[in-house]
């Protein structure tokens, strides 16, 4: 027996959309995990506003005392405010997946 062979036979179909959107669907989703998301789209549409607030100095710009000729949109900022509001919206998302968890738990009982 050839190893394509072998292949062949443990190959499973992969799952039609239809399936995949009646799972998710199905999936209910509590305050915490809500939360979540909404800190998700609110930490993107944040840092993208503070890094145009608070621009940085260009690299090819000269500097007249505290002044700076030309600004950069901040990068730097909008990735920690993204990377913030992630860690958070990922505890919250745990949070309310251990919730979910434990209410199911509880109803079984």
């Amino acid at each position: 027996m050839s190893m394509f062979d072998e292949i062949h036979k443990q190959k499973k179909d992969l799952p039609k959309v239809s399936n995949i959107t009646k799972q998710v669907s199905s999936y209910k989703y509590n305050i915490y995990q809500i939360l979540a998301f909404a800190i998700f789209l609110l930490s993107f549409v944040t840092g993208i506003i503070f890094g145009n607030l608070f621009p940085a100095c260009g690299s090819t710009s000269s500097f007249y005392g505290d002044v700076c000729m030309t600004t950069e949109f901040n990068v730097f900022l909008m990735l920690i405010i993204w990377l913030v509001g992630f860690l958070t919206g990922a505890v919250f998302f745990a949070i309310g997946h251990i919730v979910s968890l434990l209410t199911e738990i509880s109803q079984k009982l």
